[in-house]
């Protein structure tokens, strides 16, 4: 499917395709996600939520940094149980980038894996920037 704003997709539990996404001065490979059924094609409020994220790239970026690495610290014994010392000097290197998810209610969560939980980490972008496990993106779809 091409998509006016995102550009071709395929569908993999929504529409996707991948995308390099400089974040916290390191360039990622993100999968780019809508939450749509096959059925669907991308909203309005997904296709803005996409346009409104790469214009506003380096801001996110620089906004969420300390909040991810508060996160990160917040969750030191967790990630030190897993590990062990010494950690990476940017805690931020834990992270596995997975994918940018463009909610239908415009909402868009930055989500990674994790190697010392089952849970992903998320950065969820909506009036304000959070970041938690992977639970906080429950109800946004």
């Amino acid at each position: 499917m091409k998509d006016k704003v995102f550009g071709e997709m395929q569908f993999n539990v929504g529409w996707c395709k991948t995308e390099a996404i400089s974040l916290w001065g390191n360039l990622y490979t993100f999968k780019i996600r809508t939450s749509t059924t096959k059925d669907e094609v991308p909203s309005e409020k997904q296709q803005q939520a996409y346009l409104s994220f790469k214009k506003n790239l380096n801001e996110i970026s620089e906004k969420s940094l300390g909040l991810v690495n508060e996160f990160l610290s917040n969750n030191i014994d967790e990630i030190l149980g897993e590990f062990g010392d010494p950690l990476p000097t940017n805690l931020t290197d834990l992270l596995i980038p997975n994918q940018v998810l463009f909610f239908k209610n415009g909402k868009t969560a930055i989500i990674f894996d994790v190697a010392w939980t089952d849970e992903n980490v998320a950065i969820l972008l909506g009036q304000s920037i959070k970041v938690d496990y992977g639970y906080i993106l429950e109800g946004e779809i």
